[in-house]
């Protein structure tokens, strides 16, 4: 277990209900990125995980059924608005996000997937174990204010190899 996996999570979960990004480069090498608000940061087979959170119909799902890993980018509280609405409302199967939300892309230390530049924390992730929402036992209230289109989420664990502040290696 790396150590230290949690030390920055108080930052991360701040963060998480505005919004932060998840960055998957897949088997062809295409990158992509995308917004997300639901995540987990805990401990699963003894083992440090962020529980990623991704509905069948993105693109960065398919993406990340084909990858052996993904990031997860932080951006520094209050900066990258703009990033995070593109990157959550356009498709990856359009247009280059990085390119229309000014993002840069830049080498991760233990993984395929890049990071994003721009972004000051960074948790580096091997893909374990995907699980699917069980639809059947999520309560009434819930599928009418998240699923009307019973679009639900596949959950992806991740593994944390790697944590970091990007400030840190600059």
């Amino acid at each position: 277990m790396i150590k230290h996996y949690h030390k920055h999570g108080e930052k991360l979960l701040a963060q998480l209900p505005k919004g932060i990004f998840i960055t998957v480069k897949d088997h062809s090498g295409k990158t992509n990125t995308m917004t997300i608000a639901w995540g987990h940061i805990g401990v699963v087979w003894s083992r440090p995980v962020f529980i990623a959170y991704v509905r069948y119909s993105r693109h960065t799902y398919d993406m990340l059924l084909s990858a052996e890993d993904f990031t997860i980018n932080v951006p520094k509280e209050g900066t990258l608005k703009e990033a995070l609405k593109i990157a959550g409302t356009q498709s990856g199967r359009d247009i280059d996000k990085f390119k229309t939300a000014g993002l840069t892309l830049q080498n991760s230390r233990r993984v395929h997937t890049p990071i994003i530049k721009e972004c000051e924390l960074q948790y580096e992730c091997k893909i374990l174990y995907t699980q699917t929402q069980e639809p059947a036992l999520i309560p009434d209230d819930i599928k009418q204010s998240h699923y009307k289109n019973h679009d639900t989420h596949i959950m992806f664990y991740g593994e944390i190899v790697d944590t970091y502040l990007t400030e840190d290696d600059n």
